[in-house]
């Protein structure tokens, strides 16, 4: 049997194959690819005499995040050197698993620091909310390793933290025959001096970051510093902790406007809700793009229920997925069964499960001793031993199964006292034991009094895509789908004057914003937080907005909009993301001739016939 021939992939196959491997670690994750990224790395490119071809840097904004581990040093006086690299290394194998969990990228470790990129190689568009998250749980990963770890370490370990958003450029670094992927800029530089300025199990942000995560964390203000390379003091905030109750971060702080463009929307929610009044349960299911106002109008929607009907028994509650969730199991099921039970803001878990027991012996007396073990595992409330050895003892699917039923269980008593409207956001970040669920509580809408609300974006070739084809099916056609489209031109117009009070802007300007928010209630918010930051917007007496700029030769994308539009970049396939980065230097509008003759130029391709 003849045997084939192993042959080494050149560099440039290497990259390509890393690349779409990296447009894809929203579904593979970040442990898997950078597994392979590493292993990649190490292959030896048939073509190395050639030089490597990188592929081609890109500007991006991320989050850095500088960690340092301090207390080492002093280990290396009292213990052998083999023992300081396995505790470093155990330590580290912690601090990692903790990044990866965020969608963070390992730049580098130097020594006993590690430096990670949350918004590269793939962008994401809460890239700051994840790494200061990553770095509360770095803080709590570390504390675990000195207690488990506590006979070997004659002191407990702690961390320093510097942490900072901004533009960069990012792509391979190194010397001729070794490149790595990493990136350089300010952003980076400001987030090792903050790093250096930290004391133990202290984070420091810079303002950007800051500014990206102010109505999701608590800070504490810091004196403004005097750091390396920069010629003004910078502004440095500590962080305290993630807020309880989050805000959107969506939205202009004391700047509001009446729902626009969304009459005939809002005319069927009103139709849903006035059926589940009259009984009559359904499933709705909301779509479109970040930011195009899906969430306002369930808000809206749950403001109206308040004007027409207050004296109405309905309990509304939400569950919420997030990025970084989509593999947490049960997450939005047990943020929705959190804010059913209302156990308090600051609620301990021994609070909630006795709120939770309270409720289930007033809903289903007959049942609430078979009912809690399962929903108390689901809340991961502190159950007895002896109690969570028989759920172990269920096995994964059992134990699956009966949770799914017990929650069905729950919510059929409780539509039988209380009309409920439950809402599901951001499910296309959903995990797929609460998508189970919801397919398991659909037949519950056409017994009781219960409208499901389901808002997500739609993306092809994701779960949430095969989950919105089969709801006709699933929901038994009571199933209503409300796409929302990007504003109309008058509609955006009519938007940016409630916002800025009717205030009068130069033609010019006006048209410029409309341009570039192209119908999209949250870009044209942000254009105009971004023009009110930069003073370019000020508002003077009488609630009147003035520009002090004569004109604009252009309006920038906002921080708070680059991580939503690079990540949406992120996800074409490497060959579309090529011609979109190609098409993109040429301006808003090109000809295809031009277009198609520059890449064929970048492939070496020649055209016969010209074109």
């Amino acid at each position: 049997m003849k045997q084939e021939a192993f042959v080494t992939p050149s560099r440039q196959e290497l990259e390509a194959a890393l690349r779409v491997l990296q447009a894809h670690q929203q579904v593979l994750g970040p442990e898997v690819v950078d597994t392979i990224r590493r292993a990649l790395a190490g292959a030896a490119p048939a073509d190395a005499d050639r030089g490597p071809a990188a592929p081609p840097a890109e500007r991006k904004q991320v989050t850095v995040l500088f960690a340092d581990i301090a207390g080492f040093t002093a280990l290396s006086e009292t213990l052998d050197p083999e023992d300081v690299r396995s505790l470093i290394n155990a330590c580290f194998d912690r601090l990692v698993e903790v990044i990866h969990r965020y969608g963070g990228y390992i730049d580098k470790f130097i020594g006993d620091e590690v430096m990670a990129l949350f918004g590269a190689p793939v962008a994401l568009e809460n890239a700051a909310e994840r790494a200061l998250l990553a770095a509360l749980d770095m803080k709590k990963a570390l504390a675990e390793f000195n207690a488990h770890h506590a006979d070997r370490l004659p002191r407990p370990l702690s961390l320093h933290f510097g942490l900072n958003t901004g533009p960069v450029i990012a792509g391979s670094i190194g010397a001729r025959y070794r490149q790595d992927y990493s990136v350089l800029g300010d952003a980076v530089n400001l987030a090792a001096r903050l790093e250096d300025l930290s004391g133990p199990n202290e984070i420091l942000v810079g303002e950007n970051t800051y500014r990206l995560t102010e109505t999701r964390f608590e800070f504490e203000a810091l004196p403004p510093v005097t750091v390396k390379g920069k010629s003004r003091p910078v502004r440095v905030y500590r962080l305290v902790r993630a807020r309880p109750s989050p805000g959107t971060g969506r939205g202009l702080r004391g700047v509001v406007s009446p729902l626009v463009g969304r009459g005939e929307q809002m005319a069927r929610l009103h139709d849903a809700l006035a059926d589940l009044l009259a009984g009559q349960g359904q499933v709705v299911a909301v779509t479109g793009e970040a930011g195009i106002g899906k969430s306002r109008l369930v808000q809206e929607l749950q403001a109206l229920c308040r004007r027409e009907w207050p004296e109405l028994q309905l309990r509304w509650a939400a569950g919420r997925a997030v990025s970084y969730g989509e593999n947490i199991s049960y997450l939005v099921t047990r943020h929705l069964l959190v804010d059913l039970l209302a156990p308090g803001r600051d609620a301990s878990p021994a609070d909630t499960a006795a709120v939770l027991e309270k409720e289930l012996r007033r809903l289903a007396p007959d049942r609430a001793a078979v009912w809690y073990p399962f929903l108390a595992h689901l809340l991961e409330l502190p159950l007895p031993e002896e109690t969570t050895l028989k759920l172990a003892r269920l096995g994964g699917e059992a134990l699956h199964r009966q949770t799914l039923q017990t929650v069905y269980g729950y919510l059929d008593r409780l539509a039988q006292a209380d009309s409920l409207v439950l809402v599901g956001e951001d499910l296309h970040w959903a995990d797929p034991s609460s998508l189970e669920l919801l397919e398991t509580i659909f037949p519950l809408t056409a017994r009781r009094p219960i409208l499901l609300i389901l808002v997500y974006r739609l993306r092809r070739e994701s779960r949430i895509w095969a989950f919105h084809q089969r709801l006709p099916e699933l929901t038994e056609r009571r199933f209503l789908h409300l796409d929302l489209p990007p504003l109309s031109r008058a509609d955006s117009g009519q938007l940016l004057d409630n916002l800025l009070n009717r205030s009068p802007l130069p033609d010019r300007v006006r048209q410029l914003i409309l341009d570039k928010t192209e119908g999209n209630p949250f870009f044209i918010e942000e254009v105009i937080r971004s023009l009110i930051e930069r003073q370019v917007l000020v508002r003077t007496d009488g609630d009147i907005w003035r520009l002090t700029a004569t004109s604009l030769d252009d309006i920038q994308i906002p921080d708070t909009l680059q991580g939503v539009i690079m990540a949406r970049i992120d996800r074409l396939p490497p060959e579309e993301k090529r011609v979109l980065q190609v098409a993109s230097v040429m301006g808003r509008t090109f000809q295809y001739s031009v277009l198609a003759r520059v890449l064929a130029a970048e492939l070496g391709l020649e055209d016969e016939s010209g074109e």
